[in-house]
């Protein structure tokens, strides 16, 4: 009878065995199992889904539109010339020994701007805005801190009067104006605002992402045309 149990001491001993040699290998399993998951969710870094935004153009300009007035353009001026009159029998006799005279400098700044409150806009496809604006106007301001009489010849018998000056000063502004209209004041004033305003929307949307187009309109032609 002793045979018999050591044959059945033997056959447990082997199922012992096989079961500690299943477990080992199930932890050892398990270990390697779950390390590779670790590794491979830190490993993992999904991209990011794609963001969608609509710029809201529109919502930018009305935010342009509260500065107002746009100067654009400016430039400076003097001018030098030499004034003076004669007074005359029937307006056409001059009379001897009346003759008065002065020499006058006359300086200032012309600024051409563009008036930011009466623009109209409307949003073309996703990245262009068309922006309507009246024609730039022109705005003569003096320096009376250097413009002044630099020589003068008075006549007991014809003094300069102020509203000779005041005359004078009249020419001298409807001069600059002429000039700097010659001079493309205005055009330039037009490519500024181009310019400005394109500007403002590369910093508010990213460059090139927003187009700019303006359109230009005649205020007093439409004026009239009502």
């Amino acid at each position: 009878m002793a045979k018999p149990n050591k044959f059945i001491q033997k056959l447990m001993h082997a199922k012992t065995f096989a079961i500690r040699k299943s477990v080992v290998f199930a932890l050892v399993g398990g270990l390697l199992l779950g390390s590779g998951g670790v590794l491979l969710f830190q490993w993992y870094n999904p991209k990011d889904a794609p963001q969608t935004s609509t710029i809201n153009m529109s919502m930018i300009m009305s935010r342009i539109v509260n500065r107002n007035e746009l100067v654009t353009a400016s430039q400076d001026y003097t001018i030098v010339e030499k004034a003076g009159d004669q007074n005359k029998l029937f307006d056409f006799i001059e009379i001897p020994f009346t003759q008065n005279s002065f020499w006058y400098r006359y300086s200032g700044t012309i600024e051409a701007s563009v008036d930011l409150s009466a623009a109209t806009w409307d949003q073309k496809g996703e990245a262009t805005i068309v922006v309507t604006l009246p024609e730039p106007t022109m705005q003569n301001t003096p320096d009376m801190n250097v413009s002044g009489v630099l020589e003068e010849h008075n006549n007991v018998l014809n003094p300069i009067h102020v509203e000779d000056v005041d005359a004078f000063q009249r020419d001298c502004i409807a001069k600059s104006n002429q000039q700097a209209e010659t001079s493309g004041l205005l055009e330039q004033a037009k490519v500024n605002a181009q310019e400005n305003l394109q500007g403002m929307f590369d910093v508010a949307c990213g460059k090139g992402e927003c187009k700019v187009e303006i359109e230009w309109i005649d205020s007093a032609a439409e004026m009239k045309a009502e």
